[in-house]
């Protein structure tokens, strides 16, 4: 009978003497790992990379500590004033403040409705707090809400456009000074569909607040990236790092070496920074778990923590600027860059070498066909050379069907397959000659006419003067 006293004792005892749950964060003054310990009620602070040392007792209201899981996770975001805090419990839609300053934790919301938000992108949008998207009820959402702190409750934020299926695990990033959210690579299900399996989407998706609109912008065609997002597995998109300038990515790589990816969300260019020197090399920045992590972020502050039992490792800790890193890297290109043989550029030229293509032949085969049914000319003339004589005598004969027409001369003169500005000063030069020679033999000034054609005006045609008919007749003998 006693052991059944003690062990429902211990039952009932655990949850404060065995600690936890817990939120972790990144104190934004003095860059140390701290943590609330919900079960020892204690503020904590983590030193030497390895030991929580307890810092001061925190108080919880009763109402915020009835609702606390056993089991639950925490995100932490620090507000505009200094040493406060609020915490999101995970899957709940519960708010909770924390002031560093008095260690007190308050809860802020009367909600009731609970389990469709776990992942979800929490942010503060013009002093209220909103999320989006998450997973729950077997299915992702996509749903925005803000906290109405009048009521105390969630609301929804109304939407239309090219809304995305589902926003879970994915890259969300609220842009203040635009009133724009963007978020891209995102997984998506619903139970009732394809067996509930979670489907990666690679669409882009942008929302304006002040419209209410979605709008798909675009889609993650950069060959690297596309490949590093599609092996990051869901269970490593538990916590995304956004600083307010870049989500950055640590692509698992080769051992020993750390690649560092930095995407701008404003204009989606990626920038990549190799680990060369391998400063970053022991630090596990992989590991972002909330339960447990290792790794610890605040806006551009990331303090990464080596946590080990062995006894040739010394634990120790590392803070980073992200910013200073980002300085460094290289561009590679934007999220939208496609395959060199998919760009607008390499389908434009090809586009315009297909044309000049059809053109060259269109223009073989119209030559061809316009001087198919002039005949071969050999005849002597003791005034004109032979060219002169075969431009006269086609003249002569096509007398009466308006003579020849532009691409006919360029033809008998075989100058067609010439550029056409060149075309055009042969031809001219060709005409001048032989209607000089023309007019100093039969006192014909204009002894080659240039008329337009009776069946289209714009096309001009050249024709010998009704005067040298006879002329060119007995000279050529035909």
């Amino acid at each position: 009978m006693i052991r059944s006293y003690i062990t429902v004792l211990l039952c009932l005892i655990s949850h404060f003497i065995l600690g936890g749950p817990f939120a972790h964060f990144l104190n934004p003054i003095t860059k140390q790992a701290n943590r609330i310990d919900f079960g020892t009620k204690s503020f904590q602070i983590l030193v030497d990379g390895k030991h929580w040392v307890p810092a001061g007792p925190i108080t919880i209201d009763s109402f915020a500590l009835s609702e606390i899981r056993k089991d639950a996770d925490f995100k932490t975001i620090p507000t505009d004033i200094p040493n406060q805090f609020t915490l999101f419990q995970e899957c709940t839609n519960q708010i909770f403040s924390f002031d560093l300053t008095s260690r007190k934790i308050s809860r802020l919301d009367r909600t009731y409705f609970r389990g469709d938000n776990c992942g979800s992108y929490n942010f503060i949008r013009k002093g209220k707090y909103h999320q989006i998207g998450g997973y729950g009820f077997w299915e992702t959402n996509n749903h925005i809400t803000f906290f109405d702190p009048k009521i105390k409750e969630w609301e929804g934020v109304p939407s239309n456009g090219n809304v995305p299926f589902g926003v879970y695990r994915g890259y969300s990033a609220y842009l203040p000074e635009s009133d724009k959210l963007i978020t891209f690579s995102n997984f998506s299900n619903d139970i009732s569909q394809d067996k509930g399996s979670l489907k990666l989407n690679n669409d882009i998706y942008e929302f304006s607040f002040s419209s209410g609109t979605w709008t798909k912008i675009g889609q993650i065609t950069h060959p690297y990236l596309n490949e590093t997002l599609s092996k990051i597995a869901i269970d490593r998109r538990e916590r995304v790092i956004y600083t307010g300038k870049y989500f950055v990515l640590f692509p698992i790589g080769t051992a020993g070496h750390v690649t560092i990816i930095f995407i701008d969300p404003r204009n989606l260019e990626i920038y990549e920074y190799q680990d060369t020197e391998m400063k970053f090399s022991r630090f596990p920045f992989f590991n972002l778990s909330v339960a447990n992590p290792y790794v610890f972020i605040y806006d551009k502050w990331l303090l990464g923590t080596i946590n080990s039992n062995a006894s040739h490792l010394t634990n120790s800790s590392q803070l980073i600027d992200l910013h200073e890193i980002a300085k460094k890297a290289k561009f590679i290109g934007y999220l939208t860059d496609k395959p060199w043989y998919q760009t607008i550029w390499f389908q434009c030229l090809f586009g315009i070498s297909l044309l000049g293509l059809f053109y060259f032949v269109f223009r073989l085969y119209k030559s061809k066909k316009n001087v198919a049914h002039l005949p071969e000319i050999s005849t002597q003339s003791l005034y004109f050379d032979e060219l002169q004589v075969s431009l006269l005598s086609h003249f002569y004969n096509q007398s009466a069907h308006e003579g020849l027409d532009v691409e006919q001369v360029n033809d008998i003169l075989g100058i067609s397959q010439l550029g056409a500005d060149t075309q055009r000063f042969r031809r001219s030069n060709a005409i001048k000659e032989l209607n000089s020679k023309l007019a100093l033999l039969t006192g014909e000034k204009n002894a080659i006419l240039r008329i337009s054609s009776q069946l289209d005006k714009r096309q001009k045609r050249y024709q010998l003067h009704d005067h040298v008919m006879e002329f060119v007749k007995k000279e050529l003998s035909l």
